[in-house]
Protein backbone atom coordinates (compact mmCIF):
# COMPACT_ATOMS: atom_id res chain seq x y z
CA UNK A 1 0.00 0.00 0.00
CA UNK A 2 1.44 3.70 -1.04
CA UNK A 3 1.54 6.20 1.69
CA UNK A 4 -0.85 8.07 0.19
CA UNK A 5 -3.19 5.22 1.01
CA UNK A 6 -2.22 5.28 4.54
CA UNK A 7 -3.44 8.27 4.87
CA UNK A 8 -6.59 8.01 3.48
CA UNK A 9 -7.81 5.45 5.08
CA UNK A 10 -6.49 6.95 8.44
CA UNK A 11 -8.52 9.90 7.62
CA UNK A 12 -11.76 7.40 6.62
CA UNK A 13 -11.78 5.75 9.90
CA UNK A 14 -11.28 9.56 11.85
CA UNK A 15 -14.45 10.69 10.09
CA UNK A 16 -16.71 7.47 10.51
CA UNK A 17 -16.68 7.41 13.69
CA UNK A 18 -18.06 10.70 14.74
CA UNK A 19 -20.76 10.27 11.96
CA UNK A 20 -21.57 6.71 13.16
CA UNK A 21 -21.82 8.01 16.46
CA UNK A 22 -23.98 10.89 15.52
CA UNK A 23 -26.36 8.82 13.36
CA UNK A 24 -26.80 5.93 17.01
CA UNK A 25 -27.76 9.58 19.04
CA UNK A 26 -29.89 10.71 16.53
CA UNK A 27 -31.61 7.10 16.44
CA UNK A 28 -31.45 6.83 20.19
CA UNK A 29 -33.54 10.19 20.02
CA UNK A 30 -35.91 9.39 17.82
CA UNK A 31 -36.87 6.02 20.14
CA UNK A 32 -36.68 8.00 23.18
CA UNK A 33 -39.55 10.69 22.14
CA UNK A 34 -42.02 7.74 20.77
CA UNK A 35 -41.17 5.61 24.00
CA UNK A 36 -42.02 9.34 25.82
CA UNK A 37 -45.32 8.96 23.73
CA UNK A 38 -46.22 5.73 25.06
CA UNK A 39 -45.56 6.76 29.26
CA UNK A 40 -48.44 9.73 28.62
CA UNK A 41 -50.62 6.75 27.62
CA UNK A 42 -50.00 4.92 30.27
CA UNK A 43 -50.74 7.92 32.44
CA UNK A 44 -53.87 8.47 31.13
CA UNK A 45 -54.96 4.35 31.45
CA UNK A 46 -53.83 4.44 35.49
CA UNK A 47 -56.06 7.58 35.85
CA UNK A 48 -59.23 5.82 34.24
CA UNK A 49 -58.35 2.82 36.30
CA UNK A 50 -57.48 4.35 39.82
CA UNK A 51 -60.77 6.77 39.70
CA UNK A 52 -62.98 4.07 38.26
CA UNK A 53 -65.44 4.52 41.60
CA UNK A 54 -65.73 8.11 40.27
CA UNK A 55 -65.83 7.31 36.83
CA UNK A 56 -69.64 7.98 34.95
CA UNK A 57 -69.82 5.34 32.09
CA UNK A 58 -71.20 7.03 29.02
CA UNK A 59 -71.47 4.30 26.19
CA UNK A 60 -73.26 6.47 23.48
CA UNK A 61 -70.25 7.96 23.14
CA UNK A 62 -67.90 5.22 21.85
CA UNK A 63 -67.64 4.40 18.47
CA UNK A 64 -67.32 0.41 17.13
CA UNK A 65 -65.04 -0.01 14.55
CA UNK A 66 -66.90 -2.65 12.65
CA UNK A 67 -70.85 -0.75 12.95
CA UNK A 68 -69.58 2.76 13.31
CA UNK A 69 -71.67 5.52 11.47
CA UNK A 70 -70.79 7.60 8.17
CA UNK A 71 -68.10 10.13 9.28
CA UNK A 72 -68.31 13.52 8.17
CA UNK A 73 -66.54 16.75 9.88
CA UNK A 74 -64.82 14.48 12.15
CA UNK A 75 -62.92 12.61 9.85
CA UNK A 76 -59.83 13.15 7.43
CA UNK A 77 -58.29 12.00 4.57
CA UNK A 78 -55.43 10.45 4.03
CA UNK A 79 -52.66 8.54 2.01
CA UNK A 80 -49.93 8.67 4.76
CA UNK A 81 -51.61 5.42 6.72
CA UNK A 82 -51.56 3.13 3.67
CA UNK A 83 -54.62 0.94 2.27
CA UNK A 84 -57.51 0.20 3.42
CA UNK A 85 -58.73 -2.99 2.09
CA UNK A 86 -62.16 -4.68 0.70
CA UNK A 87 -62.53 -8.23 0.69
CA UNK A 88 -66.28 -8.18 -0.36
CA UNK A 89 -65.05 -8.23 -4.18
CA UNK A 90 -62.34 -10.39 -4.00
CA UNK A 91 -59.62 -7.81 -2.72
CA UNK A 92 -59.51 -4.27 -3.58
CA UNK A 93 -57.46 -1.22 -2.00
CA UNK A 94 -58.81 2.45 -1.43
CA UNK A 95 -55.33 4.67 -1.12
CA UNK A 96 -57.45 7.98 0.05
CA UNK A 97 -58.38 6.64 3.39
CA UNK A 98 -60.86 7.98 5.54
CA UNK A 99 -59.53 8.46 8.98
CA UNK A 100 -61.94 8.99 12.39
CA UNK A 101 -59.58 11.76 14.37
CA UNK A 102 -62.47 12.83 16.97
CA UNK A 103 -62.10 9.97 19.23
CA UNK A 104 -60.66 6.22 19.19
CA UNK A 105 -62.53 3.02 17.61
CA UNK A 106 -63.28 0.15 19.46
CA UNK A 107 -62.96 -3.40 18.74
CA UNK A 108 -64.05 -6.30 21.02
CA UNK A 109 -62.29 -10.09 20.55
CA UNK A 110 -65.60 -11.86 20.07
CA UNK A 111 -69.25 -11.58 20.43
CA UNK A 112 -69.46 -13.43 23.43
CA UNK A 113 -66.90 -10.91 25.27
CA UNK A 114 -68.63 -7.40 23.58
CA UNK A 115 -71.57 -7.67 26.15
CA UNK A 116 -69.07 -9.30 29.52
CA UNK A 117 -68.99 -7.49 32.55
CA UNK A 118 -65.47 -7.17 32.69
CA UNK A 119 -64.84 -5.96 28.48
CA UNK A 120 -67.46 -3.12 29.08
CA UNK A 121 -66.13 -1.97 32.55
CA UNK A 122 -62.46 -1.51 30.11
CA UNK A 123 -64.47 0.66 27.89
CA UNK A 124 -65.67 2.86 30.77
CA UNK A 125 -62.57 3.01 31.92
CA UNK A 126 -60.03 3.98 29.36
CA UNK A 127 -62.59 6.71 27.55
CA UNK A 128 -60.22 8.93 29.14
CA UNK A 129 -57.37 7.99 26.88
CA UNK A 130 -59.16 10.43 23.81
CA UNK A 131 -57.88 13.24 25.29
CA UNK A 132 -53.81 11.65 25.34
CA UNK A 133 -54.50 10.51 21.74
CA UNK A 134 -55.30 13.92 20.38
CA UNK A 135 -52.72 15.85 22.47
CA UNK A 136 -50.22 13.21 20.86
CA UNK A 137 -51.89 13.78 17.03
CA UNK A 138 -51.75 17.28 17.85
CA UNK A 139 -48.28 17.53 18.75
CA UNK A 140 -46.77 15.50 16.35
CA UNK A 141 -49.41 16.10 13.01
CA UNK A 142 -47.56 17.68 10.09
CA UNK A 143 -43.96 16.99 11.81
CA UNK A 144 -42.16 13.61 10.07
CA UNK A 145 -42.23 11.42 13.36
CA UNK A 146 -43.31 8.29 11.89
CA UNK A 147 -46.27 7.55 14.35
CA UNK A 148 -49.40 5.73 12.82
CA UNK A 149 -51.28 3.94 14.96
CA UNK A 150 -51.75 4.61 18.67
CA UNK A 151 -53.88 1.91 21.03
CA UNK A 152 -54.68 0.20 24.43
CA UNK A 153 -55.84 -3.03 24.39
CA UNK A 154 -56.94 -4.42 27.90
CA UNK A 155 -56.73 -7.70 30.08
CA UNK A 156 -60.25 -8.39 28.52
CA UNK A 157 -58.99 -7.96 24.58
CA UNK A 158 -61.09 -5.01 23.80
CA UNK A 159 -58.87 -2.66 21.81
CA UNK A 160 -58.96 1.18 21.40
CA UNK A 161 -56.82 2.71 18.33
CA UNK A 162 -56.42 5.94 17.06
CA UNK A 163 -56.84 7.44 14.81
CA UNK A 164 -59.83 5.54 14.13
CA UNK A 165 -60.26 3.23 11.12
CA UNK A 166 -63.41 1.37 9.94
CA UNK A 167 -63.56 -2.74 10.02
CA UNK A 168 -65.21 -4.50 7.68
CA UNK A 169 -65.65 -7.48 9.59
CA UNK A 170 -66.64 -7.85 13.66
CA UNK A 171 -64.93 -9.50 16.01
CA UNK A 172 -62.51 -10.80 13.84
CA UNK A 173 -58.78 -9.61 16.06
CA UNK A 174 -57.71 -10.13 19.34
CA UNK A 175 -54.78 -7.92 20.11
CA UNK A 176 -54.10 -10.84 23.25
CA UNK A 177 -52.89 -12.85 20.42
CA UNK A 178 -50.42 -10.61 18.74
CA UNK A 179 -46.79 -10.45 19.75
CA UNK A 180 -46.20 -7.28 21.03
CA UNK A 181 -49.02 -7.56 23.81
CA UNK A 182 -47.54 -11.05 25.03
CA UNK A 183 -43.72 -9.55 24.50
CA UNK A 184 -45.02 -6.45 26.41
CA UNK A 185 -46.10 -8.99 29.09
CA UNK A 186 -43.77 -11.68 29.20
CA UNK A 187 -40.84 -9.47 28.49
CA UNK A 188 -37.68 -11.82 26.85
CA UNK A 189 -38.13 -15.41 27.46
CA UNK A 190 -36.87 -18.70 26.51
CA UNK A 191 -39.45 -21.56 25.08
CA UNK A 192 -39.85 -24.84 24.73
CA UNK A 193 -43.02 -26.24 23.29
CA UNK A 194 -43.47 -30.09 23.20
CA UNK A 195 -45.86 -32.03 21.23
CA UNK A 196 -47.52 -35.43 21.53
CA UNK A 197 -47.12 -37.25 17.95
CA UNK A 198 -48.13 -40.73 19.32
CA UNK A 199 -50.32 -42.39 17.18
CA UNK A 200 -53.51 -41.64 19.10
CA UNK A 201 -53.01 -37.99 18.35
CA UNK A 202 -54.45 -39.00 14.63
CA UNK A 203 -58.02 -39.14 16.76
CA UNK A 204 -60.79 -37.34 14.66
CA UNK A 205 -63.06 -35.99 18.03
CA UNK A 206 -66.80 -35.97 16.68
CA UNK A 207 -66.93 -32.07 17.51
CA UNK A 208 -64.29 -31.06 14.94
CA UNK A 209 -63.36 -31.68 11.30
CA UNK A 210 -59.49 -31.67 11.92
CA UNK A 211 -57.59 -34.58 13.67
CA UNK A 212 -55.63 -33.76 17.27
CA UNK A 213 -52.28 -33.78 16.15
CA UNK A 214 -53.71 -31.43 13.13
CA UNK A 215 -55.51 -28.90 15.95
CA UNK A 216 -52.02 -29.13 17.93
CA UNK A 217 -50.05 -28.03 15.05
CA UNK A 218 -52.43 -25.11 13.68
CA UNK A 219 -52.40 -23.99 17.48
CA UNK A 220 -48.87 -24.57 18.00
CA UNK A 221 -48.15 -22.09 14.93
CA UNK A 222 -50.54 -19.37 16.62
CA UNK A 223 -48.24 -19.48 19.56
CA UNK A 224 -44.84 -19.34 17.30
CA UNK A 225 -45.89 -16.24 15.70
CA UNK A 226 -46.50 -14.50 19.63
CA UNK A 227 -43.07 -14.92 19.83
CA UNK A 228 -40.60 -11.90 18.52
CA UNK A 229 -37.04 -11.44 18.14
CA UNK A 230 -36.77 -11.03 21.68
CA UNK A 231 -37.47 -14.56 22.47
CA UNK A 232 -35.38 -18.16 22.16
CA UNK A 233 -37.87 -20.66 21.04
CA UNK A 234 -37.63 -24.95 20.63
CA UNK A 235 -39.81 -28.01 19.40
CA UNK A 236 -40.03 -31.06 20.97
CA UNK A 237 -41.77 -33.40 19.21
CA UNK A 238 -41.98 -37.35 21.56
CA UNK A 239 -43.56 -40.48 20.99
CA UNK A 240 -41.94 -43.44 21.46
CA UNK A 241 -38.91 -41.42 21.66
CA UNK A 242 -38.09 -37.42 21.40
CA UNK A 243 -36.56 -35.17 19.05
CA UNK A 244 -36.00 -31.66 18.32
CA UNK A 245 -37.35 -29.70 14.99
CA UNK A 246 -34.10 -28.56 14.53
CA UNK A 247 -33.17 -25.72 11.70
CA UNK A 248 -30.27 -25.04 10.84
CA UNK A 249 -28.83 -27.97 12.36
CA UNK A 250 -29.02 -26.20 15.93
CA UNK A 251 -29.75 -28.49 18.43
CA UNK A 252 -30.43 -25.33 20.86
CA UNK A 253 -32.66 -22.63 21.19
CA UNK A 254 -32.68 -20.53 18.13
CA UNK A 255 -33.82 -16.43 18.10
CA UNK A 256 -37.46 -15.80 17.16
CA UNK A 257 -36.81 -14.15 14.11
CA UNK A 258 -39.40 -14.11 11.35
CA UNK A 259 -36.92 -16.47 9.36
CA UNK A 260 -36.33 -18.55 11.91
CA UNK A 261 -40.08 -18.77 12.97
CA UNK A 262 -41.47 -19.70 9.22
CA UNK A 263 -38.82 -22.21 9.05
CA UNK A 264 -39.88 -23.63 12.38
CA UNK A 265 -43.66 -23.74 11.48
CA UNK A 266 -43.09 -25.52 8.33
CA UNK A 267 -41.01 -28.29 10.17
CA UNK A 268 -44.59 -28.17 12.91
CA UNK A 269 -46.49 -29.03 9.55
CA UNK A 270 -44.24 -32.14 8.50
CA UNK A 271 -45.07 -33.81 12.07
CA UNK A 272 -46.90 -36.73 11.68
CA UNK A 273 -48.24 -38.99 14.45
CA UNK A 274 -46.79 -42.64 15.07
CA UNK A 275 -45.18 -44.45 18.31
CA UNK A 276 -46.09 -44.81 21.89
CA UNK A 277 -46.17 -42.00 24.43
CA UNK A 278 -42.69 -41.35 26.64
CA UNK A 279 -43.45 -38.54 28.41
CA UNK A 280 -40.03 -38.68 30.16
CA UNK A 281 -37.77 -38.66 26.93
CA UNK A 282 -39.87 -35.36 26.35
CA UNK A 283 -38.97 -33.92 29.21
CA UNK A 284 -35.72 -34.96 29.17
CA UNK A 285 -35.02 -33.39 25.64
CA UNK A 286 -36.89 -30.38 26.78
CA UNK A 287 -34.72 -29.23 29.66
CA UNK A 288 -31.03 -30.57 27.94
CA UNK A 289 -32.22 -28.41 25.23
CA UNK A 290 -32.27 -25.63 28.09
CA UNK A 291 -29.31 -26.68 29.24
CA UNK A 292 -27.00 -26.42 25.77
CA UNK A 293 -28.26 -23.25 24.88
CA UNK A 294 -26.68 -21.94 28.35
CA UNK A 295 -23.92 -23.35 27.44
CA UNK A 296 -23.28 -21.35 24.10
CA UNK A 297 -25.09 -18.55 25.20
CA UNK A 298 -28.13 -19.74 22.97
CA UNK A 299 -30.55 -17.89 25.06
CA UNK A 300 -32.96 -14.55 25.92
CA UNK A 301 -31.21 -14.44 29.66
CA UNK A 302 -34.45 -14.46 31.51
CA UNK A 303 -37.35 -16.40 32.32
CA UNK A 304 -37.45 -19.86 30.91
CA UNK A 305 -41.06 -22.07 29.97
CA UNK A 306 -41.93 -25.87 28.92
CA UNK A 307 -45.72 -25.81 27.47
CA UNK A 308 -46.24 -29.54 27.21
CA UNK A 309 -49.32 -31.08 25.18
CA UNK A 310 -50.53 -34.44 24.78
CA UNK A 311 -53.92 -36.36 24.54
CA UNK A 312 -52.93 -39.21 26.58
CA UNK A 313 -50.68 -41.16 29.34
CA UNK A 314 -47.27 -42.30 29.09
CA UNK A 315 -47.12 -45.96 27.52
CA UNK A 316 -43.10 -45.82 27.39
CA UNK A 317 -40.15 -44.78 29.46
CA UNK A 318 -41.24 -43.90 33.04
CA UNK A 319 -44.83 -44.51 33.72
CA UNK A 320 -45.89 -44.54 37.09
CA UNK A 321 -46.77 -40.70 38.69
CA UNK A 322 -44.53 -40.41 41.26
CA UNK A 323 -41.37 -41.42 39.82
CA UNK A 324 -41.61 -39.52 36.75
CA UNK A 325 -42.76 -36.59 38.72
CA UNK A 326 -39.35 -36.57 40.82
CA UNK A 327 -37.47 -36.83 37.55
CA UNK A 328 -39.17 -34.14 35.92
CA UNK A 329 -38.34 -32.36 39.62
CA UNK A 330 -34.62 -33.33 38.93
CA UNK A 331 -34.56 -31.78 35.71
CA UNK A 332 -36.22 -28.94 36.93
CA UNK A 333 -34.21 -27.93 39.45
CA UNK A 334 -31.29 -25.18 39.47
CA UNK A 335 -28.15 -25.31 41.31
CA UNK A 336 -29.82 -22.40 44.29
CA UNK A 337 -32.55 -24.47 44.55
CA UNK A 338 -35.18 -22.47 42.43
CA UNK A 339 -36.93 -23.83 39.31
CA UNK A 340 -35.13 -23.89 35.64
CA UNK A 341 -38.97 -23.06 34.01
CA UNK A 342 -41.96 -22.30 34.69
CA UNK A 343 -43.86 -25.81 33.39
CA UNK A 344 -47.61 -25.19 31.49
CA UNK A 345 -49.50 -28.77 30.57
CA UNK A 346 -51.87 -29.47 28.48
CA UNK A 347 -54.42 -32.45 28.66
CA UNK A 348 -55.87 -32.35 24.80
CA UNK A 349 -59.04 -33.71 23.97
CA UNK A 350 -62.40 -34.65 25.97
CA UNK A 351 -60.68 -38.10 26.35
CA UNK A 352 -57.20 -37.34 27.67
CA UNK A 353 -56.23 -38.48 30.74
CA UNK A 354 -55.60 -35.45 33.08
CA UNK A 355 -54.06 -37.33 36.33
CA UNK A 356 -50.52 -36.74 35.81
CA UNK A 357 -50.08 -34.16 33.38
CA UNK A 358 -51.85 -32.38 36.19
CA UNK A 359 -49.84 -33.37 39.05
CA UNK A 360 -46.54 -32.30 36.67
CA UNK A 361 -47.60 -29.33 36.63
CA UNK A 362 -49.29 -28.82 40.18
CA UNK A 363 -45.89 -30.49 41.56
CA UNK A 364 -43.79 -27.68 39.25
CA UNK A 365 -45.92 -25.29 40.51
CA UNK A 366 -47.05 -24.36 37.16
CA UNK A 367 -50.64 -24.07 35.43
CA UNK A 368 -52.50 -27.13 34.08
CA UNK A 369 -55.35 -26.67 31.55
CA UNK A 370 -57.76 -29.52 30.20
CA UNK A 371 -58.98 -28.64 26.66
CA UNK A 372 -62.29 -30.22 26.55
CA UNK A 373 -63.30 -28.09 23.56
CA UNK A 374 -61.02 -29.14 20.75
CA UNK A 375 -61.55 -27.08 18.34
CA UNK A 376 -58.32 -24.85 17.13
CA UNK A 377 -59.71 -21.03 18.74
CA UNK A 378 -59.75 -22.85 22.06
CA UNK A 379 -56.33 -24.56 22.09
CA UNK A 380 -54.79 -21.92 20.83
CA UNK A 381 -56.31 -19.77 23.44
CA UNK A 382 -55.23 -21.84 26.24
CA UNK A 383 -51.45 -22.01 24.33
CA UNK A 384 -51.48 -18.44 24.13
CA UNK A 385 -52.85 -17.33 27.87
CA UNK A 386 -49.10 -18.81 29.25
CA UNK A 387 -48.54 -15.09 29.90
CA UNK A 388 -51.36 -14.68 31.89
CA UNK A 389 -49.17 -15.97 34.61
CA UNK A 390 -46.26 -13.93 34.12
CA UNK A 391 -48.72 -10.76 33.46
CA UNK A 392 -50.15 -11.59 37.38
CA UNK A 393 -46.90 -12.49 39.05
CA UNK A 394 -44.83 -9.76 37.54
CA UNK A 395 -42.97 -7.03 40.05
CA UNK A 396 -43.23 -3.35 39.29
CA UNK A 397 -44.14 -1.78 36.05
CA UNK A 398 -44.14 -2.97 32.75
CA UNK A 399 -40.56 -2.05 30.39
CA UNK A 400 -40.84 -0.69 26.58
CA UNK A 401 -40.34 -3.72 24.12
CA UNK A 402 -39.80 -3.37 20.49
CA UNK A 403 -40.82 -5.71 18.22
CA UNK A 404 -39.42 -6.19 14.80
CA UNK A 405 -40.29 -4.89 11.82
CA UNK A 406 -43.50 -6.62 10.29
CA UNK A 407 -46.55 -5.73 7.72
CA UNK A 408 -48.63 -3.88 9.84
CA UNK A 409 -52.33 -5.67 9.98
CA UNK A 410 -54.25 -2.58 9.40
CA UNK A 411 -52.75 -1.76 5.78
CA UNK A 412 -50.04 1.37 6.97
CA UNK A 413 -47.47 -0.61 5.70
CA UNK A 414 -43.98 -1.88 7.45
CA UNK A 415 -44.02 -0.46 10.89
CA UNK A 416 -42.43 -1.93 14.32
CA UNK A 417 -44.15 -1.73 17.66
CA UNK A 418 -43.47 -0.26 20.74
CA UNK A 419 -45.43 -1.78 23.72
CA UNK A 420 -45.92 -0.95 27.28
CA UNK A 421 -47.39 -3.33 30.19
CA UNK A 422 -49.76 -1.71 32.29
CA UNK A 423 -49.66 -2.49 35.81
CA UNK A 424 -52.14 -0.58 38.44
CA UNK A 425 -49.82 -1.01 41.58
CA UNK A 426 -52.16 0.98 43.96
CA UNK A 427 -54.06 -2.33 44.83
CA UNK A 428 -51.71 -5.18 46.34
CA UNK A 429 -50.76 -7.47 45.08
CA UNK A 430 -50.72 -5.03 41.87
CA UNK A 431 -53.23 -6.48 39.02
CA UNK A 432 -52.44 -5.71 35.66
CA UNK A 433 -54.67 -3.69 33.36
CA UNK A 434 -53.34 -4.55 29.92
CA UNK A 435 -51.14 -3.21 26.86
CA UNK A 436 -50.13 0.51 25.74
CA UNK A 437 -48.61 0.94 22.42
CA UNK A 438 -48.12 2.57 19.19
CA UNK A 439 -46.61 1.82 15.79
CA UNK A 440 -43.76 3.54 14.07
CA UNK A 441 -43.17 3.47 10.57
CA UNK A 442 -39.81 1.82 9.68
CA UNK A 443 -39.40 4.43 6.55
CA UNK A 444 -39.06 7.40 9.44
CA UNK A 445 -36.41 5.26 10.81
CA UNK A 446 -34.51 4.46 7.63
CA UNK A 447 -34.13 8.33 7.25
CA UNK A 448 -31.82 7.92 10.58
CA UNK A 449 -30.35 4.85 9.23
CA UNK A 450 -30.18 2.67 6.27
CA UNK A 451 -29.04 -0.27 8.28
CA UNK A 452 -31.16 -3.09 8.68
CA UNK A 453 -29.08 -4.51 11.16
CA UNK A 454 -28.45 -1.72 13.34
CA UNK A 455 -32.06 -0.84 13.47
CA UNK A 456 -32.81 -4.60 14.62
CA UNK A 457 -30.04 -4.16 16.71
CA UNK A 458 -30.68 -0.63 18.40
CA UNK A 459 -34.31 -2.20 18.95
CA UNK A 460 -33.46 -5.77 21.21
CA UNK A 461 -31.30 -3.09 22.97
CA UNK A 462 -33.37 -1.32 24.46
CA UNK A 463 -36.28 -4.36 25.09
CA UNK A 464 -33.67 -6.64 27.15
CA UNK A 465 -35.02 -6.23 30.51
CA UNK A 466 -36.07 -9.15 32.33
CA UNK A 467 -39.20 -9.35 34.04
CA UNK A 468 -39.24 -9.95 37.72
CA UNK A 469 -41.52 -12.49 38.63
CA UNK A 470 -42.38 -12.44 42.44
CA UNK A 471 -42.67 -15.82 44.66
CA UNK A 472 -46.39 -16.35 43.71
CA UNK A 473 -48.93 -17.18 47.00
CA UNK A 474 -50.41 -20.66 46.84
CA UNK A 475 -54.03 -18.85 46.54
CA UNK A 476 -52.73 -16.67 43.38
CA UNK A 477 -51.79 -20.31 41.42
CA UNK A 478 -54.61 -21.61 42.84
CA UNK A 479 -57.05 -18.73 40.86
CA UNK A 480 -54.81 -18.80 37.83
CA UNK A 481 -55.95 -22.48 37.34
CA UNK A 482 -59.26 -21.61 37.69
CA UNK A 483 -59.11 -19.49 34.81
CA UNK A 484 -61.25 -20.05 31.37
CA UNK A 485 -60.02 -18.55 28.28
CA UNK A 486 -62.79 -19.35 25.70
CA UNK A 487 -64.24 -17.41 22.42
CA UNK A 488 -62.47 -14.52 23.55
CA UNK A 489 -63.64 -14.11 27.22
CA UNK A 490 -62.02 -14.78 30.72
CA UNK A 491 -63.67 -16.52 33.38
CA UNK A 492 -63.08 -17.99 36.64
CA UNK A 493 -64.65 -21.64 37.53
CA UNK A 494 -64.88 -23.22 40.81
CA UNK A 495 -63.67 -26.39 39.36
CA UNK A 496 -62.70 -29.02 41.92
CA UNK A 497 -60.50 -31.35 38.92
CA UNK A 498 -58.36 -28.05 38.83
CA UNK A 499 -57.17 -27.37 42.14
CA UNK A 500 -53.85 -28.92 43.29
CA UNK A 501 -55.21 -28.61 46.71
CA UNK A 502 -58.87 -29.35 47.03
CA UNK A 503 -58.58 -27.14 50.64
CA UNK A 504 -57.36 -24.12 48.98
CA UNK A 505 -61.49 -24.16 46.92
CA UNK A 506 -62.44 -23.47 50.58
CA UNK A 507 -59.79 -21.11 51.46
CA UNK A 508 -58.44 -19.17 48.55
CA UNK A 509 -61.58 -18.52 47.03
CA UNK A 510 -61.58 -16.51 42.93
CA UNK A 511 -60.24 -13.53 42.27
CA UNK A 512 -63.87 -10.60 41.95
CA UNK A 513 -63.49 -6.74 41.07
CA UNK A 514 -64.06 -5.15 44.29
CA UNK A 515 -67.67 -3.06 43.49
CA UNK A 516 -67.65 0.35 44.14
CA UNK A 517 -69.94 1.75 46.62
CA UNK A 518 -73.41 3.39 45.87
CA UNK A 519 -72.24 2.47 41.84
CA UNK A 520 -73.98 0.45 39.12
CA UNK A 521 -73.48 0.23 36.09
CA UNK A 522 -75.70 -0.99 33.21
CA UNK A 523 -74.87 -1.69 29.87
CA UNK A 524 -78.07 -1.00 27.96
CA UNK A 525 -76.39 0.38 24.99
CA UNK A 526 -74.12 -2.80 24.81
CA UNK A 527 -74.88 -4.33 21.85
CA UNK A 528 -73.56 -7.22 19.91
CA UNK A 529 -72.60 -5.29 16.32
CA UNK A 530 -73.30 -6.27 13.05
CA UNK A 531 -72.37 -4.22 9.76
CA UNK A 532 -75.93 -4.94 8.59
CA UNK A 533 -76.62 -1.51 8.82
CA UNK A 534 -73.48 -0.25 8.00
CA UNK A 535 -71.74 0.79 4.29
CA UNK A 536 -68.40 -0.32 5.36
CA UNK A 537 -66.67 1.51 2.07
CA UNK A 538 -68.29 4.56 2.24
CA UNK A 539 -67.04 4.48 6.09
CA UNK A 540 -63.37 3.51 5.05
CA UNK A 541 -63.21 5.14 1.81
CA UNK A 542 -62.69 8.79 0.32
CA UNK A 543 -62.88 7.43 -3.09
CA UNK A 544 -63.59 4.58 -4.18
CA UNK A 545 -62.27 0.84 -4.31
CA UNK A 546 -60.76 -0.16 -7.31
CA UNK A 547 -57.39 -1.24 -7.10
CA UNK A 548 -56.81 -4.78 -6.38
CA UNK A 549 -54.75 -5.93 -3.23
CA UNK A 550 -50.86 -5.99 -3.61
CA UNK A 551 -49.31 -8.83 -2.24
CA UNK A 552 -47.06 -9.09 0.33
CA UNK A 553 -44.62 -11.60 2.67
CA UNK A 554 -45.66 -11.16 5.77
CA UNK A 555 -46.25 -13.26 9.45
CA UNK A 556 -49.34 -15.31 10.37
CA UNK A 557 -50.52 -14.29 14.35
CA UNK A 558 -53.32 -15.80 15.53
CA UNK A 559 -56.11 -13.53 14.97
CA UNK A 560 -59.44 -14.35 13.12
CA UNK A 561 -58.57 -11.80 10.27
CA UNK A 562 -55.81 -13.50 9.47
CA UNK A 563 -57.32 -16.56 9.16
CA UNK A 564 -59.88 -15.07 7.40
CA UNK A 565 -57.72 -13.96 4.77
CA UNK A 566 -55.22 -16.67 4.02
CA UNK A 567 -58.70 -18.78 3.73
CA UNK A 568 -59.49 -16.43 0.55
CA UNK A 569 -56.02 -16.46 -0.81
CA UNK A 570 -56.00 -13.01 -0.86
CA UNK A 571 -53.25 -10.55 0.85
CA UNK A 572 -50.72 -12.23 3.50
CA UNK A 573 -48.87 -15.28 3.56
CA UNK A 574 -47.75 -14.17 6.72
CA UNK A 575 -48.81 -11.69 9.52
CA UNK A 576 -47.03 -10.23 13.05
CA UNK A 577 -49.14 -7.77 15.25
CA UNK A 578 -51.09 -4.96 14.48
Amino acid sequence: MAAGENVFVLFALVVSIPVESAVNQELSQFLGDKEEVLRTLESAVLAGYQRQCETHCSFDRNIYACSSPVLGAESVCSQEYGVSMYTGVGCATCTNRKLGVSQSFIRTPSQEATCTDALNRDICLSQGLDSSFLDNWSSLNGRDNGVKWQFFASHSGMSRMFPGVAQERCYDYDPRLRSWYVSATTGPKDVVIVIDSSDSMAFRPSTSSLTLMELTKEAVTSVLWTLTHLDYVAVVSFATLAQQLTIQDKNTLIQATSDNIQALTQKVKDVEPNGHTNFEAAFRTAFDILQRSEVVSRTAGCNKMVLFMTDGEPTRGEREPEQLTQIISSLNQRDDGGKVASIFTYSVGELADTTITKEIACNEGGVWSEVESVGKASLAEQLSRYYDYYGTLREGQGQVIWTQPYMDAFGAGEVVTAAKAVYNTSSVPQTFLGVVGIDVSTSAIGKITADRQDMSDTLRSRSSTCVDIRVSSRCELEQLRQKVYEQGTIRYENNSAKWCDLSSAQECGLSTSEPCEKQTVQYRDCVNHSTAEVDYVAISCCGRYDQPCPSYSTRISGSWIVLMLLTMSVLIDVFLPL
